[in-house]
């Protein structure tokens, strides 16, 4: 496929390299849109298509599949020039990293994650008789003019989008932290792509963990649960910490610095 002159490069000075390996993927909310490659090749897909994707999710798993296309194709490139890759170790490998996925999915945040969404899943089932209420009141009350109800709208649909946006990444973010090249890392100059990963986790159970504080003060007949998804999250926390002392002040390129 030939490169169109227009389209977005990672050399532009614009765009802050990096800056994507460490985001949480919401465009909407994010300042740095603009000094982002990823979002201006979006931009770019669907002005040249006419068409916007379904949803952000589905580019960024677009994107992830260009990159497995340019693995191939550079595996096709080394065979052309007589580079052999012998199929014996790339196997090794392969099983080396479903190895190191099974370890990962073991350790006991990725189970605490994985349980924290899947309680946050069944909050928002066994509440939504009571969330469809509010929402009814709320509606009746916007009718009747009753001051300030708009702002409380507002604020609820935050709440719950912060609450469903982080419920999964928290889980994704600290199983690529727990998945790096624990070895590499060790000997490499650069800052650990673990810490970067937690550090997004920690940012979104730190973000949660605000919302369902606000959602008590909407449901104060539910503070019970509530406080129970509280204590988890809090533990959570602590425990990425533990693990991962250095992960709150690793510097995320943007974010973090002066761009």
């Amino acid at each position: 496929m030939k490169k169109r002159a227009h389209s977005p490069s990672a050399g532009d000075p614009q765009f802050i390299p990096g800056i994507y390996n460490y985001c949480d993927r919401w465009c909407e909310r994010c300042p740095f849109t603009a000094r982002c490659m990823p979002f201006a090749m979006e931009q770019e897909e669907e002005k040249t298509s006419g068409a916007k994707p379904a949803d952000r999710a589905a580019f960024w798993k677009k994107l992830e599949e260009s990159l497995t296309l340019t693995r191939e194709m550079l595996s096709d490139l080394a065979e052309t020039h007589g580079v052999k890759l012998d199929p014996a170790e790339l196997q090794a490998i392969g099983r080396d990293e479903q190895q190191k996925q099974r370890t990962a999915e073991q350790h006991p945040l990725a189970k605490a994650s994985l349980r924290y969404s899947r309680m946050t899943d069944d909050w928002f089932k066994s509440g939504e008789g009571t969330l469809r209420a509010k929402e009814e009141e709320v509606l009746a009350q916007a009718k009747l003019g009753v001051a300030g109800v708009n702002e409380e709208v507002a604020s609820l649909t935050d709440v719950v989008e912060i609450l469903r946006w982080y419920q999964h990444q928290i889980y994704v973010k600290l199983m690529r932290g727990l998945n790096a090249d624990k070895e590499y890392e060790v000997t490499s100059e650069f800052p650990k792509d673990s810490d970067g990963s937690v550090k997004v986790a920690l940012i979104g159970i730190d973000r949660s963990i605000s919302a369902w504080l606000r959602m008590k003060d909407f449901f104060p007949e539910k503070t019970d649960s509530v406080l129970t998804m509280l204590v988890h999250l809090d533990r959570l926390r602590r425990s990425a910490e533990t693990e991962f002392p250095k992960a709150r002040s690793f510097v995320r390129p943007g974010f973090d610095t002066n761009e």
